[in-house]
């Protein structure tokens, strides 16, 4: 009887052993080994992958939650645009120049157009004021001589005040078109400056997030 009771004691003590084991397995956490490819599984909730971590050069697998998965595959991606991206901003900076020196060249040209306008504009008005101090002469054939003297100068003043109306809006828009491309040049020389920033704080936050043991 004793020998059957020891038995007995010794089943329930190795049934309570085997039911107690699960309950301390280790729970599964980012970075840990795994074997098959593909497998999934959840833990409290979140769910993890089995699969090579794409933020390393390993091809060891391991469990990597989704968010890890999902953040570093953003990660990679955004990584591998960023190359062509960055070149392209860089492409557009000679073109830019370009641009900016043939307006530059142009804005010079009508400069000089302009300051000569202004010249004979300022020409103009000081005959056409000379020709309205002169008294009008008793000859009819004189009289109408003059009339069509003064209207040819009001005439010129007219066409010299539209000229440089017009050269100078010129000017304005050229300057407005050079400012926009300095702009676009310093965007373009900004912008890859700006993505490498980007990128490495998408690494960072890729890392931390499956930083083993999460």
């Amino acid at each position: 009887m004793r020998k059957l009771a020891a038995v007995g004691v010794t089943i329930i003590i190795a049934s309570g052993v085997l039911t107690a084991a699960p309950a301390t397995a280790a729970p599964i956490s980012n970075g840990d080994s795994c074997t098959k490819s593909g497998a999934s599984t959840t833990v409290s909730g979140r769910k993890y992958k089995c699969t090579k971590n794409p933020l390393s050069t390993s091809v060891k697998l391991t469990w990597l939650s989704n968010d890890c998965l999902l953040s570093a595959n953003s990660y990679i991606k955004a990584k591998n645009s960023s190359a062509a991206i960055s070149a392209n901003y860089t492409a557009q900076i000679p073109v830019i120049d370009l641009g900016i020196a043939n307006e530059i060249t142009n804005k010079a040209e009508i400069q000089v157009k302009l300051d000569d306008t202004i010249l004979r504009l300022a020409a103009a008005k000081t005959k056409l004021a000379a020709a309205l101090l002169l008294p009008i002469p008793t000859e009819a054939v004189a009289a109408a001589q003059l009339v069509k003297v003064k209207k040819a100068f009001t005439d010129a003043v007219g066409s010299w005040t539209s000229a440089v109306r017009a050269y100078t809006s010129k000017i304005n828009t050229i300057t407005a078109t050079i400012r926009k491309l300095e702009a676009s040049k310093a965007v373009a020389a900004s912008k890859p400056i700006e993505l490498a920033a980007s990128i490495a704080d998408s690494k960072s936050t890729a890392l931390l997030i499956c930083t083993k043991g999460l």
